[in-house]
């Protein structure tokens, strides 16, 4: 199915407010079909085409997904768990440090699918020693149907089910691996062959949580919507309009770079063997359709002088290339609004007009307001830290310091961008590169190139260059008039006029 927007809906509704005769019950039901195309969102975070996703759609206007789903990830950390125990607290923190890589892709993923499932088990490494693990659960595994959840929200019953094949002997082979999590227990159902490793077709294990460990993280979660929203959702319209203009501005430019010849002539024939050079045979196979002109080899035109309607010229396309940009800015401006400040891309384009202190407020709230979304995970995680320790060691060992019964979830406060100190650090720089090209240890397009990294300056060097240079010249003129002035050789007020005449 091709998708026009980022969700698949049934019927769409035009404008904000609804026909009266519509009920409550109808604006829930409204939404009821609303479904997240996750394959499309995941697509666009891997740059990975799918036949399912139209990726290619939108590809060459996604250069933020990725970028913007890493950064948000990476800005919003860790929290720190502290307990009435400082064993609790170092241990789950410990644990936390150790697992960092695997708790930001539960965001990621999170972010990607508009929910993700975590499921928390205590297996045996390779030593023979239990320890907590942390898996993740893609959505596309888990059969929502046959899942329970209570009045808090919790499972009671947690159901996945895979699809297993392998050749055995050259023979293929296929088995259905039905997991059902419930409290206390885990049973592996398998339909089919069996697969290597299983010695029968159901399995009971007995777990140490006397509840189900899954939780369900969701994204951007709204009390009308099933499901989470993916981070990127809001973009997707403006990345695939980019593309969309993009590719007409890529159209546009090979219509100019290669321009079309207008031939009017009396004999084409005479023209064609004339001008190109083409035999009696070529010029039958092009009047028959069977060959094409190649006009990359025209030079010139030998026309029949008693024939005065003949003509020959190159059409070309106007250049509306000028606009076109103007449009793409607009896009990237609002794809920037939607997603993160500019200066965290790392781009010298100059789409905003806001300054990094007033960007950066703005950003520090969302991820502060992310970071109160993961505060249940954060916490249902401590009680299961909490239990799987117990259940380890056999005996409650926090008991001893406190207790781990209400632990309490902070996050780091994320410090903005400060414009005084930038502009301090940007005077120190601009102080270090003068004196390093004074010395001669780097040349002035290498400073420049590096000035760049710490300010938006949209131009090249050569760019920059020359105006720098008119306006030394500019500059050089000014002191000059100044010191005629002050020697009375002339008026303030003709040395005035002098400059404006000269500009």
């Amino acid at each position: 199915m091709k998708l026009s927007d980022f969700f698949m809906r049934n019927r769409s509704i035009s404008g904000l407010f609804l026909d009266s005769g519509i009920t409550k019950r109808d604006a829930a039901e409204a939404f009821s079909s609303v479904k997240t195309d996750y394959v499309l969102s995941r697509s666009l975070y891997s740059s990975a085409p799918s036949h399912q996703s139209g990726y290619l759609d939108y590809a060459l206007g996604n250069y933020c997904t990725k970028l913007y789903i890493d950064t948000f990830c990476w800005f919003i950390g860790l929290p720190d768990i502290q307990a009435e125990s400082d064993t609790f607290s170092k241990s789950i923190q410990a644990f936390l440090t150790r697992n960092k890589t695997l708790l930001f892709n539960i965001y990621k993923q999170t972010m990607i699918d508009g929910k993700h499932y975590v499921w928390i088990r205590l297996e045996q490494t390779a030593t023979g020693r239990s320890e907590i693990r942390i898996k993740q659960i893609p959505l596309e595994l888990v059969v929502e149907d046959d899942c329970i959840k209570d009045l808090t929200g919790g499972y009671t019953r947690f159901v996945t089910e895979t699809v297993e094949k392998w050749k055995e002997r050259g023979v293929d082979r296929k088995a259905v691996i039905r997991i059902t999590l419930e409290a206390g227990k885990e049973t592996i159902d398998i339909d089919g062959d069996l697969p290597a490793g299983y010695q029968q077709k159901q399995i009971v294990n007995r777990t140490a949580f006397p509840f189900v460990p899954v939780f369900c993280l969701y994204n951007n979660k709204q009390t009308f919507l099933k499901d989470g929203i993916p981070e990127i959702a809001p973009a997707v319209p403006f990345i695939r309009r980019y593309d969309a203009t993009l590719r007409k501005v890529g159209r546009h430019i090979d219509n100019i770079l290669e321009p079309r010849l207008l031939v009017k002539v009396k004999n084409v024939a005479q023209f064609l063997k004339y001008s190109f050079g083409l035999t009696d045979e070529k010029i039958g196979h092009i009047a028959e359709g069977k060959e094409a002109v190649d006009m990359t080899q025209f030079k010139a035109a030998i026309m029949d002088g008693e024939d005065a309607a003949s003509d020959i010229r190159y059409v070309g396309q106007a250049n509306n290339v000028e606009s076109a940009v103007s449009l793409l800015k607009l896009l990237h401006w609002i794809i920037v609004e939607l997603t993160m400040p500019e200066y965290l891309y790392g781009t010298a384009m100059q789409s905003t007009n806001a300054s990094v202190a007033e960007q950066s407020p703005v950003w520090a709230k969302k991820v502060e307001g992310r970071q109160g979304e993961y505060n249940e995970f954060y916490y249902w995680l401590a009680d299961v830290f909490k239990a799987a320790r117990i259940a380890l060691a056999g005996r409650d060992e926090f008991a001893g310091d406190g207790g781990a019964d209400n632990p309490i979830v902070r996050w780091q406060e994320l410090t903005a961008k400060d414009d005084v100190a930038m502009m301090n650090a940007l005077s120190t720089f601009v102080g270090a590169m003068d004196k390093a090209m004074t010395m001669g240890l780097v040349s002035p397009k290498s400073a420049f190139n590096t000035l760049k990294t710490f300010m938006a300056i949209p131009a090249d060097y050569e760019t920059e260059k020359e105006a720098a240079t008119e306006w030394l010249k500019l500059k050089i003129r000014l002191e000059a008039l100044q010191d005629r002035i002050r020697s009375g050789d002339i008026e303030a007020e003709a040395a005035i006029e002098d400059l404006f005449k000269s500009a």
